[in-house]
């Protein structure tokens, strides 16, 4: 038997419209509801989680009277949250890079969610039936957001340094 051979009588046993997962590398998982891999620790956000993230960014940026939020958000950008997400320990994660999203990646997250979609409009939308709970922004730096509840992501590696 060839090795083409195995491969269709595996794919066979899986039966129709199922695939393998890819292969994952030592630490991390594939998540097969959103078909993500993921490091081992966290897991995909809920919407449920992103929901209550949403609402209290809201609530945080009229008691901070948006200017202080805003200044939150540059400042903690750099660790792959933003001030809502850091308070419910949820983190953003580059999939394809495999590492936490740094302050340029959340700066395209943030702006261009923002800018293109109306992100209260269009992100909140797009989170509650995409498979991967991806907002506009998500969609745009390429990130998923991850529940970190034991903060087993180390901090993000700037874009400078992998140069």
């Amino acid at each position: 038997m060839t090795g083409q051979d195995a491969a269709k009588i595996a794919a066979a046993r899986r039966g129709y419209g199922q695939f393998a997962p890819p292969p994952v590398p030592p630490g991390m998982y594939f998540d097969p509801s959103s078909g993500v891999t993921l490091p081992e620790g966290v897991q995909l956000a809920s919407r449920g989680r992103l929901t209550a993230a949403f609402c209290l960014a809201i609530l945080l940026f009229v008691v901070t009277l948006g200017v202080g939020y805003i200044i939150w958000a540059v400042v903690i950008w750099r660790q792959g949250n933003t001030p809502s997400q850091r308070l419910l320990r949820l983190r953003c994660w580059l999939p394809e890079a495999r590492r936490v999203a740094g302050r340029e990646d959340m700066a395209v997250r943030q702006v261009l969610g923002l800018a293109f979609a109306g992100q209260l409009l269009i992100g909140v939308w797009l989170v509650l039936f995409t498979r991967a709970h991806m907002s506009l922004g998500d969609y745009l730096a390429g990130t998923v957001v991850v529940h970190d509840p034991d903060r087993v992501l180390p901090g993000p590696l700037s874009s400078r340094s992998l140069k």
